[in-house]
């Protein structure tokens, strides 16, 4: 089965795309979207997309290119800017965009939904020499989303088809500011060759992000060097550039075009009000419990239940295929 997307060329009137990229520049300064391993729990000591670095790991492995786990680290550790969530704008003016016609309209039509409701719009931005490791988006359940569940067991509960009745649809688009990089979808699954969508400024793609498989092409090709990125270390503006610093100090310093600008919006979607009503919560305890009696019935787990991070990584080789 083929997973569509669709191409907004032009996403917006020149003058306003120009506003849109002045935006993401002034609204820094920009930290990385790891800064800690999930500290207690289930899957504590791993990193909250964990399933998306075993990943890339994996596929690094199978190609000879292994490189040590701090430089894995600095390619795939973007830089992150969280501007509306959850119906609260977080400081930046940009409501503009959450309700961009354009993108609710193509939304309804491209994933077949009856209402629309944007509900989040955040910035990503890769240095030269990172990637987006392939993945799922973080699925959206009621009663369980990525503001009180690892995102990784997400994903797992979204692919194992095992929560419909809870689910909540979502939509994804991207829009493309600055930067090189295609994005990378694979439309006819994860068996097919991907297929490359260039990140030409002012436009956007619409897809249902949580089932298409996706990443990022390594910006500034594929030999370019990772950046000396850190957890905690910060993105500033400076003219004509960015200047990446460990607190006061200057890491390195990069000029306009070579570090990769794009937004993500994202919107729950509903048949109709009668679909919106019927969802019913779920929880971590009850998705837990259902998962594991999942793996029993496959034959994957046997004996006695492992401790939280064992099955962490149980679930997510179970339940999480993508290609290496």
């Amino acid at each position: 089965m083929t997973r569509a997307y669709r191409i907004l060329d032009p996403l917006l009137p020149t003058a306003d795309a120009t506003a849109l990229r002045q935006l993401v520049q002034a609204s820094g300064p920009y930290g990385t979207y790891v800064r800690n391993p999930i500290e207690s729990g289930l899957g504590a000591g791993l990193t909250r997309r964990h399933d998306a670095l075993m990943a890339f790991f994996k596929r690094q492995m199978a190609a000879g290119t292994l490189e040590d786990l701090e430089v894995i680290g600095a390619r795939t550790n973007l830089f992150r800017g969280t501007w509306f969530e959850r119906g609260v704008t977080q400081g930046v003016d940009c409501a503009s965009i959450v309700g961009l016609d354009a993108l609710t309209t193509a939304a309804a039509e491209l994933l077949g939904a009856g209402i629309v409701e944007p509900y989040m719009l955040y910035t990503n931005l890769l240095l030269p020499g990172q990637e987006l490791a392939v993945h799922h988006d973080t699925p959206e359940f009621l009663g369980l989303d990525k503001t009180n569940t690892p995102e990784w067991f997400l994903v797992v509960c979204g692919l194992s088809g095992l929560f419909e009745e809870h689910h909540v649809r979502v939509a994804s688009a991207v829009l493309f500011v600055d930067g090189d990089g295609d994005l990378i979808v694979y439309p006819d699954g994860i068996d097919a060759p991907p297929q490359g969508v260039p990140p030409t400024a002012n436009t956007g793609i619409v897809l249902d992000a949580d089932e298409l498989v996706h990443g990022v092409a390594r910006v500034g090709g594929p030999d370019a060097a990772a950046p000396p990125a850190e957890i905690g270390m910060l993105l500033h503006r400076v003219p004509d550039g960015w200047s990446l610093r460990r607190g006061d100090a200057e890491v390195a310093r990069y000029s306009d075009g070579q570090v990769r600008l794009s937004l993500q919006w994202k919107a729950w979607l509903f048949d109709d009000a009668a679909d919106k009503a019927a969802k019913t919560p779920l929880t971590l305890e009850g998705a837990t419990e259902r998962l594991v009696r999942e793996l029993r019935d496959l034959g994957v787990l046997t004996g006695e239940r492992p401790d939280d991070t064992d099955l962490a990584l149980l679930l997510m080789e179970a339940f999480i295929p993508l290609p290496t």
